[in-house]
């Protein structure tokens, strides 16, 4: 079955209603999680780990699960950092996909656990915060402020 049937399938593509996702700003010191995607929507693109809320799962559940899955990383959700809208419309302005993200702060638990990519990580790395706003990874601005509200909250909890 290819990407797009899967999508189709599993109603993301063109849903008939938005969907529930979660995801995670996972701090590790000075570092930061991202992930690139290795399916749509932004195939290929850098971004916090993440994914759809699954039936029963709470949203702080949800987003454990999905940093685990995509990056064997267990982590600690913290505090909710953020709800937001990501609305993708195709050439015909026809809503393609459309999530509402609930998004965490989270502590990773083992500073030594390897990354390991899974689920649709095509790539996980732990990235300083000069290069998160360095622009390199192309994050985009709601995503930049999001980080920035995590690592403010990191830095209130550590002193």
């Amino acid at each position: 079955m290819s990407s797009g049937d899967e999508l189709a399938r599993k109603g993301r593509e063109y849903p008939q209603s938005p969907i529930v996702g979660v995801a995670a700003v996972v701090v590790r010191g000075p570092d930061i999680l991202l992930i690139r995607r290795g399916r749509e929507p932004l195939l290929g693109a850098w971004s916090l780990p993440g994914g759809a809320l699954e039936l029963g799962e709470t949203t702080a559940a949800g987003a454990v699960r999905e940093v685990l899955e995509e990056t064997g990383i267990r982590v600690k959700p913290v505090e909710l950092i953020a709800t937001l809208d990501r609305i993708v419309r195709d050439e015909e302005e026809r809503v393609r996909f459309h999530y509402v993200l609930v998004e965490w702060f989270c502590t990773a638990e083992d500073d030594a656990e390897p990354l390991v990519c899974g689920d649709d990580a095509a790539d996980a790395r732990w990235v300083s915060k000069q290069e998160i706003f360095s622009g390199k990874y192309d994050l985009g601005e709601t995503t930049l402020g999001v980080i920035e509200r995590a690592l403010r909250l990191a830095e209130t909890m550590s002193r």
